[in-house]
């Protein structure tokens, strides 16, 4: 026999043969894919609902540690935070209140000739009040006193001083004790 095998069939009939001859192979092909892909997916079915018990496992665990981390911590930041509100609304008070240097600083800068000092006391500015320095010292004249007094009363963040009368009673080495009282913010 001869190795070319002659086909009588018509071109077209020939044709018609080979089209449906691959029709059927890839009706054959996507028959195997989908088995394929069916038989993947139930495999994968029983790894699917593992993985899913375990999150939700794994959630409840998580909602459990959270609910009893909750209580404890929540109170702590819970305070935290409070004292930190606190500790801000102070802070920011106290750019509007004078500090002790600032004030005994800007009164040491008032002229003070013969008069010498040997304390201060500095109360802040509370609710309703002004804040307020004593200063107590020794003058050495009454007219030195006097002098000492109306320069402080001249500054403008003083709005009263508070000398008492008893101090003018002896005429040299004077101890005397003068209350201030404004903002005092130089």
């Amino acid at each position: 026999m001869l190795p070319e095998l002659t086909n009588l069939l018509p071109s077209e009939r020939a044709r018609g043969l080979r089209q449906l001859y691959f029709f059927r192979l890839a009706t054959v092909g996507m028959l195997v894919l989908s088995g394929a892909a069916i038989i993947h997916g139930v495999l994968l079915l029983p790894s699917f609902l593992y993985a899913k018990q375990q999150v939700k496992e794994k959630e409840t665990i998580l909602a459990s540690l959270t609910a009893t981390l909750a209580g404890s911590e929540e109170r702590q930041v819970s305070a935290r935070v409070n004292k930190l509100t606190q500790d801000a609304t102070y802070l920011a008070r106290l750019k509007d209140r004078p500090a002790a240097s600032t004030v005994v600083a800007a009164f040491l800068e008032v002229p003070r000739t013969g008069v010498r000092m040997t304390g201060f006391t500095f109360t802040g500015p509370e609710e309703g009040k002004e804040a307020r320095m004593t200063v107590s010292g020794i003058a050495a004249s009454r007219e030195s006193l006097r002098r000492f007094e109306q320069a402080l009363s001249a500054e403008p963040y003083v709005t009263s001083t508070d000398l008492p009368i008893s101090a003018y009673a002896k005429e040299s080495d004077i101890d005397f004790t003068i209350t201030l009282s404004g903002t005092l913010l130089p």
